[in-house]
């Protein structure tokens, strides 16, 4: 005997960040001057930038350091095995999508 299949219907599901929380106005494309929202929004994410990534951390690295050394970490160099910079910049590009000069810029 052959199976029945019904065909289910979904409603659309709102975006949501829970359970009972949901997203005030998601979806709903608002018409803003670029001014007014580069106004508002510029400083805070420029105050980001140089917190998070310009300034070293208490360790003395930045967050560049951090992907290059856990690179070479993982590629077993603190054992004093040997390899050309190269293969660590192409190792490294996995964790930092910035493109290869600035990774070589970072380990020199």
């Amino acid at each position: 005997m052959a199976k029945r299949t019904t065909k289910k219907t979904t409603k659309p599901v709102r975006p949501q960040l829970g359970d009972g929380v949901e997203i005030l106005n998601a979806g709903s494309v608002l018409e803003n001057p670029i001014t007014s929202t580069l106004e508002t929004n510029y400083m805070p994410y420029a105050m980001s930038v140089i917190v998070s990534r310009a300034l070293p951390e208490i360790d003395g690295f930045k967050p560049a350091h951090r992907k290059l050394l856990y690179t070479m970490y993982g590629m077993g160099l603190l054992k004093g095995a040997r390899t050309k910079s190269a293969n660590i910049v192409g190792s490294t590009m996995h964790l930092n999508p910035h493109g290869d000069a600035a990774i070589y810029d970072t380990m020199v």
